[in-house]
């Protein structure tokens, strides 16, 4: 049997008691994987603490109305990223200088201007409009095409913005929790909005480099190992049997985090 003490629905504490669960519960007994907190089992005492009768670590609830075959995509995604993405961004890492990576970075985060710069607009934001229009010229002119980054040395940083946060600024809600594969954990509104800043990038096509890294191979692969590069959490820094509930509940946590300045100035 697993005990552990509930606490309030608060961030912190809720998620030091799920990785406490996790430290501990493979010295008592092995759970299976499907739906393993379900089966947690609690003193009588310790539900006195709760929030609401029978609201059991209420904090983790996701609306994820097909976490079957998420779970699947999920265990496919820790396979591959474990035995092909991490081997290939350490040799990435191996046989090219810093130097070479921090330029790629810079060179594809210039792209993200774009995005940024209309969806900053389409929630009145001048301020980060601005921001990210001069960035995409001075880095675009000065900074050789994107390769460097001179706009943050004159104090203009990226600031990440899109379309999911443009959808959330007019009350769309974030909907299903989706798995997307090899592209790991995401919602509804969140992968519509990664595809409309696509196309953004697509249409606005800066050097013709949207359309050519769809189009060749090689900057297909350089694209997608930048990515990995630039995306330090990785599923082996956690040894948890509630991996799957802890990555979505640190990702749909996040996500709040970053969309409730935009709910704030919402119409």
């Amino acid at each position: 049997m697993v005990t552990s003490r509930t606490v309030r629905n608060t961030g912190w504490p809720s998620l030091i008691l799920l990785m406490m669960l996790s430290s501990r519960v493979f010295s008592v007994e092995r759970l299976s994987y499907s739906e393993p907190l379900k089966q947690l089992q609690y003193h009588d005492e310790d539900k006195g603490l709760l929030a609401q009768p029978g609201d059991q670590l209420g904090f983790l609830d996701v609306y994820d109305p097909i976490e079957p075959l998420n779970r699947y995509i999920f265990a496919f995604d820790r396979i591959v990223d474990r035995n092909l993405l991490k081997p290939t961004v350490k040799l990435y890492k191996t046989v090219t200088p810093v130097f070479f990576r921090s330029r790629v970075s810079d060179f594809f985060q210039n792209l993200k201007e774009i995005p940024s710069g209309v969806n900053s607009l389409l929630q009145f934001d001048i301020r980060q409009t601005f921001n990210a229009m001069f960035r995409l010229v001075i880095n675009s002119t000065v900074g050789f095409f994107g390769l460097f980054d001179p706009a943050s040395a004159i104090g203009l940083h990226h600031q990440s913005n899109g379309f999911a946060n443009t959808l959330a600024f007019y009350g769309v809600g974030s909907g299903a929790y989706l798995v997307i594969p090899l592209l790991g954990p995401s919602s509804v509104r969140d992968i519509a909005g990664m595809a409309v800043d696509q196309q953004l990038e697509n249409q606005i096509n800066i050097g013709n480099v949207p359309e050519t890294i769809f189009q060749q191979p090689e900057w297909l692969v350089l694209y997608g190992v930048n990515y990995r590069y630039t995306t330090s959490l990785s599923y082996s820094d956690f040894s948890s049997p509630f991996l799957y509930d802890l990555i979505r509940f640190l990702y749909t946590r996040k996500r709040e985090l970053e969309v409730v300045i935009v709910d704030d100035k919402s119409i």
